[in-house]
């Protein structure tokens, strides 16, 4: 749907989160040497939200960079244009290792704990919760059937459904399929391990990071299932 007009007080609070200042003072700079907290300094600041209901409100507001057109950034970003999760790692790290504002190893931490680790963890829970779907009628199941295929009843057959007796014929038979698999799982798991081994990261993340691995080798390792290379019979 097309609005032809717009109500600031119906837009979305972060919209409304916007300097529309001009410039700086000298007192914001000033302030920034003692790092307080950015409530701190909304008094001084000239917020989008604050313009509300005044003329100011859609128009005279300020930019502090000029530009020739909204649209003249890079074509890819450099997380398009880098394939690997590794290599974007290292690309954001190495920019965080340059500069002098910047705790490298607290962005690295901060990655794996905000990032990495719930994204993990999250993709468990849904492989433990995870349905299963037939590969040939595409009937999904909360929970897999004894059977170990679909008992769906064909569409052809007396009534299609998953209730009733039948001999087998009329039932789709179809392999069951995993929705959630586990490299979706296991995606995360190298790349956190090269940041911590590459970055000097707490004790604690390195903790965490044990447990989660364990937690899924427990899941996933098959200890009846040795594979084995050409070494093992050299």
């Amino acid at each position: 749907m097309l609005t032809t007009r717009l109500n600031p007080t119906e837009l979305d609070k972060e919209a409304l989160n916007v300097d529309c200042a001009w410039f700086y003072d000298r007192r914001f700079f000033e302030a920034t040497l003692t790092q307080p907290h950015p409530e701190e300094l909304e008094d001084s600041m000239d917020y989008a939200d604050r313009r509300i209901g005044s003329i100011g409100a859609v128009r005279g507001y300020g930019f502090t960079h000029g530009l020739d057109a909204l649209d003249a950034g890079p074509k890819n970003s450099a997380y398009k244009i880098l394939e690997t999760m590794v290599d974007k790692m290292n690309a954001q790290l190495e920019l965080a290792g340059r500069l002098r504002s910047v705790d490298v190893e607290t962005v690295a931490s901060l990655v794996v704990e905000g990032h990495f680790f719930p994204d993990m963890r999250g993709n468990l829970i849904a492989f433990t919760r995870q349905k299963v779907r037939c590969g040939r009628c595409g009937y999904s199941y909360r929970r897999l059937p004894l059977a170990g295929k679909c008992i769906r009843r064909r569409r052809g057959g007396r009534k299609a459904g998953l209730w009733g007796r039948s001999s087998g014929q009329d039932l789709c038979g179809g392999n069951l399929i995993m929705t959630v698999s586990e490299g979706a799982v296991r995606k995360y798991v190298k790349v956190a391990q090269h940041v911590m081994d590459t970055y000097d990261t707490s004790e604690y993340t390195q903790q965490k990071y044990l447990w989660l691995a364990e937690t899924l080798d427990g899941l996933f390792a098959n200890e009846r299932i040795k594979v084995y290379t050409l070494d093992d019979f050299v």
